[in-house]
């Protein structure tokens, strides 16, 4: 054994490379629909053994407290995530059963996550890495405001081949909702929100006013959301290049943005995600700058109307906004405890602002109020998945089951994947729900005591697109028409008509786009080293994300969707550096 260690010792290269041999065949062979291809497991060793060299040579740092916590917490969470998600497939009802060969994956991928994530954590300290990524502040290149100019334009300027292409715009089934109410023909609903059904209303009526043409006002709409969102990301990318990033890696982000379609699609289709999205990421540079570089200039009169404002505008652009607006609050009560009494009226007062508009206001003055229906995603799904796979229920919870759909409906409705088709199906009793809310989590409750393992499958089949990385549907990543309507509205196809190229129809096949549930993990990476690095004010600025994702957990109505998550699709340059904007590991007592 002694003769075998000191072999190893004197050979770390050979001891890592054939580590690294072993862990790429073990993942490939593990992997489904992963074939055993020689180049990609040569491939896969090669990186294994650079992250196991890198990792050994500062093995010592591995010993601190927060550093080798937070690596293992991660690892636990990866390798709970590749196997728990092996079990699932989308659209398929069957959650596979574990088996005696899963905890060796699970120990597998433990090892393996904790390497990954102890590699993250030295490369965001690395001076070299850093250096390319991020000048030392001395060589901080000043950026003046023309940049956010540019960087704007050159966005209009590559997503107006998508506006032609799609003119006047895209208005999907839910927007042509919002059309419909706007217009009179259907009543208030704040199901969709009443703030964004005006803005929506008023440009329609600009159009028709101007021109008599209802297409004019989508087409303004278009150009409105085309270049508020261009000249938020413009922004992000300016604010980046304030904050010292490198200008070839700010150009990765501008390509990000501007090369493919998706994002020209997202400028102009007719959603209140981009809008949200885009206050998402203005409030968190705000929370950058004011609560972390320079926290008592939060207390300033100004900033504090600035972060109401931003507040008030989120939530009434979308409904789970007063949740992200209420963690946000509780972190800043925490950490401006010492300064409560100048703090406190505008953090509660500006819920309260939203809670008074979405509440009274919107009830009297629209008489609009929120969809229960929409609140109960993820519990309606559990007990219908427990009808569906005969599971344990007594004669009452039978017949509410039944009073809000026929039993013998739930089979030819229920898809784990997608509440949509149980609560807007035909024979779905939506006034019974609105009118027995307490019997809805009586039932509820009843039925998950004795059927959790049901519920907790259908959990993690409901949420599966937003914790694991791989095996997305490509559903609500984009749409591509206007919705057939009574009003005149239709999309004039100007490359087909003029040029007689199928622009749409090719255009139409090239969208796709990362898992999301990576950008999940690239948010809780970065809060987990801001933790790891004693930093944790540098986890305020992501609140936003964190809380969104949070409200997706909590009550998603489809386990995809990058809309749902787009905060982090057009905050992911923000999110590749900023382990480089935290600075190095804080030592106990230092400030």
């Amino acid at each position: 054994m002694k003769r075998v260690k000191a072999f190893f010792k004197e050979n770390e290269g050979l001891a890592a490379i054939l580590f690294a041999i072993m862990g790429s065949n073990i993942l490939f062979f593990n992997q489904k629909g992963w074939l055993m291809n020689p180049v990609y497991i040569a491939g896969a060793a090669i990186v294994f053994y650079a992250g196991i060299r890198y990792a050994w040579a500062q093995r010592k740092r591995f010993s601190q407290a927060r550093v080798w916590q937070g690596s293992l917490v991660l690892g636990l969470l990866f390798s709970a995530m590749v196997v728990v998600g092996s079990k699932i497939t989308a659209e398929n009802v069957v959650f596979e059963a574990f088996h005696i060969a899963d905890l060796f994956s699970f120990l597998f991928y433990l090892v393996v996550g904790c390497l990954l994530f102890f590699d993250l954590y030295l490369l965001s300290g690395d001076k070299k890495i850093t250096g390319f990524i991020k000048p030392i502040e001395e060589k901080k290149e000043k950026s003046g405001k023309k940049n956010w100019l540019i960087y704007s334009i050159i966005l209009i300027l590559a997503w107006i081949p998508v506006f032609i292409t799609y003119y006047p715009g895209i208005m999907p089934e839910d927007a042509s909702v919002s059309v419909a109410i706007s217009m009179g023909s259907l009543p208030w609903d704040n199901h969709f929100p009443v703030f964004y059904t005006l803005i929506v209303g008023k440009l329609i009526y600009i159009g028709d006013c101007l021109l008599h043409d209802v297409n004019l006002g989508i087409a303004l709409y278009s150009v409105l959301q085309m270049v508020i969102m261009a000249g938020g990301l413009g922004y992000l990318l300016y604010w980046l290049e304030k904050k010292g990033i490198r200008k070839g890696v700010l150009y990765l982000g501008l390509a990000y943005f501007a090369a493919a379609p998706m994002f020209g699609n997202y400028a102009i289709v007719m959603w209140k995600d981009p809008w949200f999205s885009e206050l998402l990421i203005l409030l968190a540079i705000f929370l950058y700058e004011h609560t972390v570089e320079d926290r008592m200039s939060f207390l300033k009169g100004r900033n504090l109307f600035y972060y109401a404002v931003l507040i008030v505008l989120m939530c009434l652009m979308r409904n789970n906004g007063i949740y992200i607006a209420v963690l946000i609050t509780l972190y800043l009560l925490i950490v401006y405890r010492k300064e409560l009494k100048k703090v406190l009226p505008v953090l509660v007062g500006s819920i309260f602002v939203v809670w008074f508009i979405t509440g009274p206001v919107y009830k009297h003055v629209f008489s609009a109020e929120n969809v229960f229906v929409e609140s109960i995603g993820i519990p309606l799904q559990q007990m219908a998945r427990t009808v569906v796979m005969g599971g344990e229920m007594d004669q009452e919870d039978r017949e509410f089951m039944d009073h809000l759909l026929p039993l013998e409906k739930y089979q030819e409705y229920y898809s784990p994947n997608l509440v949509d088709y149980i609560k807007w199906a035909p024979e779905f009793d939506t006034p019974y729900l609105d009118a027995h809310k307490k019997e809805f989590f009586k039932t509820w409750w009843s039925m998950l005591l004795k059927n959790f393992d049901l519920y907790v499958e259908q959990y993690l089949m409901g949420t599966y697109g937003y914790w694991h990385i791989g095996g997305d549907t490509n559903y609500e990543l984009v749409k591509v028409e206007v919705t057939g309507n009574d009003w005149g509205m239709y999309q004039s196809s100007p490359f087909e008509t003029i040029l007689g190229y199928p622009m749409k129809e090719t255009l139409n096949g090239k969208y796709d786009y990362i898992a999301s549930g990576l950008l999940v993990w690239a948010v809780l990476v970065n809060v987990v080293l801001c933790w790891m690095k004693k930093r944790g004010n540098y986890i305020i600025p992501l609140l936003g994300m964190v809380g969104n994702w949070l409200t997706l957990m909590v009550a998603t109505p489809t386990a995809f969707g990058v809309r749902y998550i787009f905060v982090c699709v057009i905050g992911l340059p923000l999110l590749m550096v900023y382990p480089w904007l935290i600075p190095g590991r804080k030592e106990d007592g230092q400030k």
